[in-house]
């Protein structure tokens, strides 16, 4: 009997792959039988669920890393000139061969400094401040529009390309602005240079006469780029030939005319004409209005510096304005250690700013316009110089060393720097305290709290005492400038805390601080003939007009006038005569409206003079030779007016001396006046009144009568408005029996002043 194929027995199950639920909540090991020993053995349930899938890592943040990192990596392909995006090609034989050939960062490109920590694109601000900079070149980015700009550019250079030694052909090339240094066309060949042999001698004059008191530039590294750059003058670079040409200028400008002809054998003019219009047109093939090389802006600063004593003060202060938006642009109002900068650069950036600043300061305060308009004294704003030799600065240097308690090398700037940092404390005080800053000398004059004024001035004493004075060595010549100019710094603050424009007249103010004042004036000029009379500090007389001390000495010649025989008069009139011979330009440059303003005195104060002592009989002294030189210079200026034009001499005498007694009785009150902006306002008003207008100029029918004024095509436009201040105050002269005994306020000096400057604004041709 057949049997039926047996079915084969089913498959055991499998075993699980893990723990039973039970188990893996009591962490003990699981046989994994179904049910498991465990749960058997404690009589549970036995169940087996399968665990989750499991999670994925989240990768986002080692990506967010990994990301940072590529950034970080191309920024630095970009600073050794290698495009990341840029396939690699396959280097041929000879390539292979010489390995040698890649291309390195060379020392004059541009680098891109970013922060050390990398921000992401989606957590990036719309705007982060950079400075894109290469060794003396730096460009300062500080808006959302450039900082997205820049990067959309492989090589951030490529954005702010900079042409100050591009050799292009110079026919093709645009004249860069060069009517803002000499208007006239001229050949754009390169400028010449003295032989090697003067070169080295122009470069000594500037370290010894020049350089100590700028510090502009780090002479222990420009030295041997000096003697390269003489070896071979037909490869210098254009933004370094500008400052050699600059150099050449300012060694000159240091010089006096009898030292030109005996060191340089040729007259200090020829040279300095020269010089200074090589130095305009080796800026111009630099391309300085749009440059960002530090070298070219060391040039355009050591040029005005030349030509300041030439040009009129309103035309310094405008090619200074110039300078202070270049160095604006390349970041040097912020101080170099926020911007990642190495301590070399960051302190030759703070050298050339705080010099181009005070410059600036000084100027405007010439010009008749408030000297600290914009001082910023923020947490980032640039730092003071240090107080080190130069020796202690090099290139690669990893830190700057600590500041030298005593005198260095940059004694006489740090002097400097410090006096303007305490002008930029009490700005910033007045600031504050809602006052308007361009009064801030005028508050030390109106005897405004006077205790907090006496305690400043305490202070800075004491520190200019500590810090500068005691190291002092008179027997050397910058120690002995510095001496100087510090005392004279001290006294005139002293001047200020008591100016005589807190009188209404000297017949008004009390003996005792009419004796102070005139004691403290008459002190400041004896220091500024110091300077220019004193042997040992021959080297640094060129200084000695830029910081003539002019409040000072318009307070003695008014008062000389209003009281000849002051005590102390004899010695008041030798300190002028030697300041009119040591500064020939006070009598023949009729550009400077201070100049004129200040002769005019001086004649007065002078005929005052002889007139109280012809009354008692005295013999007067002989006539100085500075007094009849200035009144040479007056009859010219009337002969000149008279052939001119006639009728305008009738019209001058009838605007200034021909006014009715009501108008002088208003101009009276209008002095007296305690409201010193409303005294300014209405004395200008009537002065603008009474001056004569252009023929030919109709203020209602003629839409351009201004240009009319200005027209060159017209007889006598130019010389007109040349002439028409130095008329202003000559014709004062005229009735100077009347007002000899009469003084002056000090309001009406500043109004003057300031129109004077508004009118005269046309600099010098420079042969």
């Amino acid at each position: 009997m057949a049997t039926a194929p047996s079915s084969p027995p089913p498959n055991p199950p499998s075993k699980p792959a893990f723990s039973c639920i039970r188990c893996a909540e009591r962490k003990v090991k699981c046989d994994r039988q179904v049910p498991c020993t465990a749960c058997v053995n404690r009589k549970t349930d036995c169940v087996f669920q399968p665990p989750r899938p499991p999670r994925r890592r989240r990768r986002q943040l080692k990506d967010q890393v990994l990301t940072d990192r590529l950034k970080y990596y191309e920024t630095l392909l970009h600073e050794k000139g290698i495009d990341p995006n840029k396939p690699p090609e396959t280097p041929g034989p000879s390539e292979q061969r010489e390995p040698s050939q890649t291309r390195t960062a060379a020392p004059n490109e541009f680098h891109l400094h970013t922060p050390s920590s990398i921000q992401s694109e989606a957590s990036g601000s719309v705007s982060k401040t950079q400075v894109i900079h290469g060794q003396g070149r730096s460009i300062f980015v500080d808006n959302s529009l450039w900082s997205r700009v820049v990067e959309e550019f492989d090589d951030p250079e490529e954005a702010f390309e900079d042409y100050s030694n591009d050799s292009s052909d110079p026919a093709s090339s645009d004249d860069d602005f060069s009517f803002v240094l000499d208007s006239r066309p001229k050949a754009k060949a390169r400028p010449r240079h003295p032989p090697p042999e003067r070169i080295h001698q122009l470069w000594q004059i500037f370290i010894d006469n020049v350089d100590p008191l700028t510090k502009v530039v780090h002479v222990p590294s420009l030295r041997p780029a000096i003697q390269k750059a003489a070896s071979n003058l037909n490869s210098v670079p254009r933004g370094f030939e500008a400052l050699m040409f600059a150099i050449y200028s300012a060694a000159v400008m240091s010089l006096s005319n009898d030292e030109c002809k005996q060191r340089l054998c040729e007259l200090r003019k020829t040279l300095l004409s020269r010089y200074t219009a090589a130095t305009n047109a080796a800026l111009s093939r630099a391309r300085f209005m749009g440059t960002t090389s530090l070298v070219v802006l060391q040039a355009l600063v050591l040029h005005i510096h030349s030509l300041r004593d030439m040009l009129e003060p309103r035309a310094v202060w405008s090619l200074t304005g110039v300078a202070v938006r270049i160095a604006q642009g390349m970041g040097l109002e912020r101080d170099g250690v926020f911007m990642g900068l190495s301590p070399f650069e960051s302190e030759m950036r703070r050298r050339l700013w705080w010099l181009l600043k005070t410059h600036d300061y000084r100027t405007a305060d010439l010009c008749g316009l408030p000297k600290f308009r914009d001082i910023d004294m923020g947490p980032e704003s640039t730092k003071r110089p240090a107080n080190v030799n130069d020796d202690q600065l090099y290139p690669g240097m990893s830190s700057l060393p600590d500041d030298i308690i005593g005198l260095t090398d940059v004694a006489f700037v740090a002097l400097r720097y410090e006096m303007s940092s305490f002008a930029a404390g009490r700005v910033t005080k007045f600031r504050q305290q809602g006052k308007n800053f361009s009064h801030w000398d005028r508050d030390f004059a109106t005897g405004a709290d006077n205790t907090d004024i006496t305690e400043n001035l305490a202070e800075i004493e004491a520190v200019i005492e500590m810090k500068y004075l005691r190291y002092c060595d008179p027997s050397q010549p910058l120690h002995l400038m510095t001496m100087l100019m510090a005392r004279s710094s001290m006294n005139s603050i002293r001047f200020l805390t008591h100016h005589p424009r807190r009188w209404a007249s000297i017949e008004k103010t009390p003996l005792s601080e009419r004796q102070y004042v005139w004691d403290v004036s008459v002190k400041l000029l004896e220091q500024h003939n110091m300077l220019q009379s004193n042997p040992q500090l021959k080297q640094f007389a060129w200084q000695a007009p830029y910081v003539m001390q002019w409040h000072a000495f318009i307070h003695v010649l008014d008062s000389l006038r209003a009281n000849p025989l002051i005590p102390g008069a004899e010695k008041a009139w030798g300190f002028i005569r030697n300041t009119y011979r040591n500064n020939q330009a006070m009598v023949f440059d009729t550009r400077k409206p201070i100049y004129i303003a200040v002769g005019s005195l001086c004649l007065k104060a002078w005929s005052a003079r002889v007139a109280v002592l012809m009354r008692d009989n005295t013999s007067p002294s002989s006539t100085p030779d500075f007094i009849t030189q200035l009144r040479q210079r007056s009859e010219v200026a009337k002969a000149k007016r008279q052939a001119r034009d006639p009728k305008s001499t009738l019209t001058e005498e009838a605007a200034f001396h021909g006014r009715s007694a009501d108008a002088e009785s208003q101009e009276e009150v209008v002095i007296s006046s305690s409201n010193a902006l409303e005294s300014e306002q209405l004395d200008q008003s009537v002065k603008w009144q009474n001056l004569p207008q252009p023929s030919g100029t109709a203020h209602e029918s003629d839409p351009f009568w201004l240009n009319n004024v200005f027209n060159d095509s017209s007889a006598n436009g130019l010389n007109n408005m040349m002439d028409l201040d130095l008329d202003r105050m000559l014709a004062d002269d005229r009735c100077m029996d009347d007002v000899a005994f009469s003084t002056i306020t000090w309001e009406q000096w500043d109004s003057w002043l300031t129109e004077s400057n508004a009118t005269i604004s046309f600099p010098p041709k420079l042969g």
